[in-house]
């Protein structure tokens, strides 16, 4: 049995034609093939109400509850709708998904979401919603870049408990185009993108990081931390968000996106390494067509990008919502290189995006091809600090030390550990600690004789 999932603002007319596509390549041991429905674009409805309609739902209609026996397909909003459904209902031991097909997911979120709940998406999608200027704010808060949601999402299949994906689990596999649209849609485009959801976000393989600037400012130590399990993943760039799953006239390359996806759907698990093998190398092979072509036309948005979401707390445990992250270079005198650190934030620094219910978390997007041509092939040092308010000296009775030069040091990466840190089509999620001062705030004196 197969099921495919729709994303936001979209509904199941969307997938008749790919449905109608996996019928007709006669996938084996496939009986039934359903597509799923749910609302989006209602203010009122929430991811929790999305998952528990949908266990519901699948209860109803007596889809198969034995572990692995359905294969699902999502696109878009709907990763992030299967991940926590599975995560939430069941444990990798009796999680009835067996393989699991990525198109385009906004596993880490979506440039879009947060303008869908801004005027022009109530203006625009607005119209199409079944209640006048409603656009979906919780799903689009969940969508959009550094949610809360997403990163607590990746810690329940990604870095903490139980393993879901690889040999004997969930084969997962992630495709996802890097063309953006065309006509009077590709006002959407941004760089590093389908149009809709960036490359490095729809990417499950991640990386978690925990940089501690509080137990030793002038020292910060840091740790990291793979995501667990293996998914297979492979950048297409004559994909955009649309044609991927088969839609606004079908695939842009159908004998390579059509037989992909077939593959993701018929993958075993003894030849699942082998299929992540080879899906990274067409990966990189995309990749290096995507570096020769921008070397001579930029409007292609199809450069190496990775997605760094930083979530900075203090050692009381608040989020630090006022701070900005510097990335510098150092001088051969040991202080900051203000002329390659211009263009450090002008050139691989390409967006900040601060998540608006929470700006303690932010998304940076990083520019690799950039960052290796400033400064690994120059052999140049990155450092990386930041600075957080309130300040204690202005303050007086709470705060950070962050504004003097001295006042805490900076995560030191080496030209040979930059390619480690910085990768191409990911996400890094990294924790950034910093020291709460409050010693002003109580005090004891003696009673006076």
């Amino acid at each position: 049995m197969i099921v495919i999932l729709h994303g936001w603002s979209d509904d199941s007319r969307s997938f008749k034609k790919i449905g109608n596509f996996l019928r007709g390549r006669g996938l084996e041991g496939i009986a039934d093939l359903y597509l799923g429905d749910y609302v989006s674009m209602d203010d009122d409805v929430t991811y929790d109400d999305i998952i528990h309609a949908m266990e519901k739902a699948w209860q109803d209609k007596q889809l198969p509850k034995a572990p692995r026996s359905v294969d699902v397909v999502v696109h878009s909003t709907g990763g992030l709708v299967i991940r926590d459904w599975m995560t939430r209902f069941y444990s990798p031991d009796n999680n009835p998904i067996r393989r699991l097909l990525f198109l385009a997911p906004a596993n880490f979120g979506s440039p879009l979401a947060h303008k869908g709940n801004a005027m022009l998406g109530r203006v625009t999608k607005g119209f199409t919603s079944k209640k006048l200027f409603q656009t979906g704010r919780h799903i689009l808060h969940g969508l959009e870049l550094g949610s809360e949601y997403s990163w607590q999402l990746a810690f329940r299949d990604l870095f903490a408990g139980p393993e879901w994906y690889g040999e004997g689990k969930v084969l997962a596999t992630v495709l996802v185009g890097n063309h953006g649209y065309t006509g009077i849609a590709a006002v959407a485009n941004e760089h590093g993108t389908d149009g809709t959801v960036r490359v490095s976000t729809a990417n499950l393989n991640a990386e978690y990081m925990r940089w501690d600037f509080a137990s030793d400012p002038q020292h910060p130590s840091h740790e990291a931390w793979p995501s667990m399990g293996q998914v297979a993943f492979a950048r297409l760039n004559d994909e955009n968000h649309s044609t991927v799953a088969m839609k606004d006239g079908g695939f842009r390359n159908p004998a390579r996106t059509g037989e992909l996806i077939i593959r993701g759907l018929q993958v075993s698990d003894a030849a699942f390494v082998q299929h992540c093998r080879e899906l990274e190398t067409l990966a990189e092979q995309e990749r290096a067509v995507a570096r020769r072509l921008r070397s001579y036309d930029e409007r292609k948005f199809r450069s190496g990008y990775q997605n760094t979401v930083i979530h900075v707390l203090d050692d009381l445990g608040h989020d630090v919502g006022d701070y900005f992250i510097e990335l510098f270079a150092k001088n051969a005198s040991g202080r900051p290189d203000n002329l390659l650190t211009a263009k450090i934030q002008r050139q691989v620094l390409t967006t900040v995006h601060a998540y608006g219910p929470n700006n303690a978390y932010r998304s940076l997007l990083i520019d690799t091809d950039a960052l290796n041509s400033l400064l690994v092939e120059k052999e140049r040092d990155l450092y990386i600090s930041l600075t957080a308010f309130p300040q204690l000296p202005k303050n007086g009775n709470v705060g950070y030390k962050t504004v003097e030069y001295d006042d805490v040091g900076s995560i030191h990466i080496r030209p040979g550990e930059i390619p480690l840190l910085i990768k191409p089509d990911r996400t890094l999620l990294i924790d950034i600690v910093i020291k709460r001062y409050n010693d002003a705030v109580f005090s004891f004196k003696p009673l006076p004789a």
